[in-house]
């Protein structure tokens, strides 16, 4: 069911009308899609530059017995060019850190692999998951787990936002390969219904496109389930449709 909410502001143009390139940095090869399809669908549209790192290839993401993890694996990534597509990206824009599924763990090499990027595309805004509600309610009291992947995926960027990749002196030999340190200020949290940093982005032109994107993970969803998630993650008020993320300016 799609949540209703009145006096809806988009808060897209305050956001993001100075920023160029945005990353998302996601555990698995649907959640993107799932929590974000119409943010960067409404992005690519406006000629940002979007990089997605994906953390785990989703190896382990299915109770269909007939798949093995390596057959798994090589499914979900033809599934996830597919999307890509869809969102209007290119394999260019999408990185897989080839992590084992339900394998994240926020130790400093994964921090590492993390800085590695950040440094590298040098966001000026990062979207990630919600890393401090294990049980999360929504809207209509209603309770969903936040996968341990999604947790340690969120604690891990926000470690490699502050003080990893801003510090030159971590992890000494990027810097020596050619890298430069990088400095974060801001970040877009999902999976974080009534926090009192809410914010919420039109999408209404591409709530089309971004249930297409998670149907394209057919592996995962019908194209029910894809609807179905779309109702679920998404806002509605007066016929316009609102994805939702906690914002947070930190210095």
């Amino acid at each position: 069911r799609v949540t209703f909410i009145t006096n809806m502001i988009d808060s897209y143009p305050k956001i993001f009308s100075s920023k160029q390139k945005i990353m998302f940095i996601f555990a698995h090869p649907d959640d993107a899609e799932i929590y974000s399809g119409g943010l960067i669908s409404r992005l690519i549209h406006d000629h940002k530059n979007v990089l997605l790192v994906k953390m785990t290839t989703g190896n382990k993401g299915s109770r269909n017995e007939q798949y093995t993890e390596e057959e798994l694996a090589k499914t979900r990534e033809t599934e996830d060019l597919v999307a890509l597509n869809i969102l209007g990206l290119t394999k260019s824009d999408s990185i897989n850190l080839n992590l084992g599924d339900g394998e994240v763990e926020n130790n400093l090499t994964t921090i590492g692999k993390l800085v590695e990027q950040i440094r590298k595309f040098k966001p000026e805004l990062i979207i990630t998951h919600n890393p401090e509600t294990t049980l999360i309610r929504d809207l209509n009291g209603d309770y969903y787990f936040n996968h341990r992947d999604h947790r340690n995926t969120a604690t891990t960027v926000i470690d490699a936002i502050h003080p990893y990749s801003r510090d030159n002196l971590f992890f000494p030999e990027q810097i020596k390969s050619g890298l430069t340190p990088h400095t974060v200020t801001e970040m877009l949290l999902v999976d974080s219904w009534g926090n009192q940093d809410t914010v919420h982005l039109d999408i209404t032109n591409f709530i089309e496109t971004r249930t297409m994107a998670i149907a394209a993970h057919k592996s995962q969803f019908d194209s029910q389930r894809a609807k179905d998630l779309t109702n679920f993650m998404v806002i509605e008020e007066n016929g316009r449709y609102f994805e939702q993320f906690r914002y947070i300016p930190a210095e």
